[in-house]
């Protein structure tokens, strides 16, 4: 009778959600990790792109001048008449010497070169400037022939054709904008197994080039053991791992990604795939996970979530020191849950959201942006919100918008400082699997497991990793050097709060502490131990400390 009565309890109490039930959950917890890592490798991997080719020394003001009083240029396709105007004004009408002719030329030059056209060049056609009239020509560069080729030589027939149509945004004839290469570079070489480069050297044809792409690939097929301790206290915090990954199964610069990870009371198991079509990208990703947490001597809580996730990324700008991209993918997301035999109310989610994305590379720090705008759908199987829900109780459908802001600096000699903010915001009560949670080695670290958890909220997330000239005078000097190549200390301070709208809750979080880095040949290890500086009472109190390791070994 007492098992039975603790059971409907729990029943009772399980029927909302809370946020210990969403941390169970291990593929959560996995993709904040996974998006921290890409958001920070996409803002320290960003490099200037192609600028403005170097014109050379400029031509002496000096010789005799010809009364220029029209300035026309012909075969300016891409240039409107505006354009041109406002780049030929300051040279005529008036009395034009050699230099002026030139730095006519390389103005129009310029203003191609700018928005990618590097192989676009002005010339001076024969002329009589005896009329008073001085004509440019303009002879728009264009892609002649682009060849695939590796470190056995040119890759030819169907392969070539698949890497380089899904890879570059561009055809023969067609004119060279070097954006359209370094989108196509981009693509391939966001296989881990590739590098690629490119070469320019010139056609048969006026204007026309021949590219050379260079694709080098080597660990096509890779695996890695991954050994941590960032699982939860309550479902088990050391965590093994395996990622197998494989690129160009299907020959199209796509690449595969299965994870398996188990702790001693959860299991998951995820597929990512991603393949590229010239400006868009577009993935996959499908997971299964399952978790068993004991509540009490007497029952214990069961779930499993199976989860998919398919989404279209877009290239819709590119600079040499900036991109922008939007995103579309669509969610979808099933869980059910069991206390000892009895079976919860499973959780059927779909949702769409819509973002985007921008990279920019300043003279003294590199700043990225997102925001997304997510809506909660009742197709793809979701479950129906019923008439008169009440404030607390939570929504399928739902409108929540989500965003941040990571910076990259230097920070005078101490070393490179990197922030992270995230927002979240929704005025509706959501289910766990879409709250914010606090307390985790990617939001606030210092704690074990997750201490804040809800509908809106916001987490700012502070790292200084130390320069080498910082923090190796302690070192001894005779494996300084070795040190300093391999091993990175940081410093961490992280704050953050969540609002749950269904109990009017404010909670909040906060950890302080260091980390370090250390890399050597086949495996990278990891360590922090962080102070948690508000304890789950909401109080303004530390406790004790949390020691996190990782070990990843590349195993072939």
């Amino acid at each position: 009778m007492l098992s039975r009565l603790v059971s409907a309890l729990l029943l009772c109490a399980a029927a909302s959600p809370l946020p210990a039930q969403e941390a169970m959950d291990p593929l959560l917890e996995q993709r904040r990790i996974d998006a921290l890592t890409a958001r920070t490798s996409a803002l320290g991997g960003f490099q200037p792109q192609g600028g403005v080719p170097d014109p050379g020394p400029a031509q002496a003001a000096e010789g005799p001048c010809f009364q220029v009083n029209r300035l026309t240029v012909e075969g300016a396709t891409l240039l409107t008449r505006t354009e041109l105007d406002a780049l030929t004004a300051p040279f005529a009408p008036k009395c034009m010497q050699g230099a002026d002719i030139q730095g006519a030329m390389r103005a129009i030059d310029a203003a191609y070169a700018n928005k990618g056209y590097i192989t676009t060049k002005t010339y001076i056609p024969p002329q009589n400037l005896g009329s008073g009239t001085l004509t440019l020509k303009v002879v728009e560069g264009h892609v002649e022939g682009i060849y695939l080729i590796d470190g056995n030589g040119q890759i030819e027939g169907a392969r070539a054709r698949r890497l380089l149509g899904t890879a570059f945004p561009l055809q023969k004839g067609r004119l060279f904008n070097l954006r359209d290469f370094e989108q196509g570079l981009d693509q391939m070489n966001r296989l881990t197994s590739v590098d690629a480069t490119l070469r320019l050297q010139p056609g048969q044809m006026t204007g026309g080039s021949d590219i050379l792409v260079q694709r080098m690939q080597e660990d096509r097929f890779r695996g890695a053991l991954r050994f941590d301790t960032l699982g939860s206290r309550m479902n088990g915090r050391n965590r093994l791992a395996l990622d197998l990954g494989l690129d160009d199964l299907l020959g199209m610069n796509d690449t595969w990604v299965l994870n398996l990870s188990s702790t001693r009371n959860t299991n998951a198991l995820s597929l990512y795939g991603s393949v590229p079509w010239r400006y868009w990208t577009f993935e996959i990703e499908f997971g299964h996970s399952e978790y068993l947490t004991p509540l009490s001597p007497l029952s214990e809580l069961f779930g499993s979530t199976r989860s998919a996730v398919i989404t279209a990324r877009y290239m819709l700008a590119r600079g040499q020191y900036s991109t922008t991209e939007a995103s579309f993918a669509l969610n979808q997301r099933h869980s059910q849950r069991f206390i000892n035999d009895s079976r919860l109310t499973p959780q059927r989610l779909a949702s769409l959201d819509l973002g985007v994305s921008h990279i920019r590379l300043g003279q003294s720090a590199r700043n990225s942006v997102d925001a997304t705008v997510s809506f909660g759908l009742d197709a793809l199987g979701a479950d129906r919100d019923p008439a008169g829900l009440g404030r607390d109780d939570p929504r399928a459908q739902y409108v929540l918008i989500s965003g941040g802001w990571q910076r990259q600096a230097g920070l005078r000699d101490m070393g490179t400082l990197v922030t992270d903010l995230r927002l979240q915001l929704s005025h509706q009560a959501l289910y766990g699997s879409e709250q914010l949670a606090l307390g985790s080695y990617a939001t606030v670290r210092g704690y074990d497991e997750p201490v804040a958890a809800g509908d809106r909220g916001a987490y700012l997330r502070t790292d200084l990793y130390l320069s080498p000239d910082f923090w190796t005078q302690i070192v001894p000097e005779q494996i300084r050097a070795e040190v300093t190549t391999r091993m990175q200390p940081l410093l961490f301070l992280d704050v953050g709060f969540a609002h749950d709208v269904a109990s009017s809750r404010t909670t909040r979080a906060a950890g302080i502490g260091v980390g370090v880095s250390w890399q050597f040949d086949r495996v990278t290890a990891s360590g922090l131990v962080g102070l948690p500086l508000i304890d789950s009472r909401n109080r303004v109190h530390s406790d004790d400390p949390v020691m996190q390791i990782r070990f990843d070994v590349k195993t072939w």
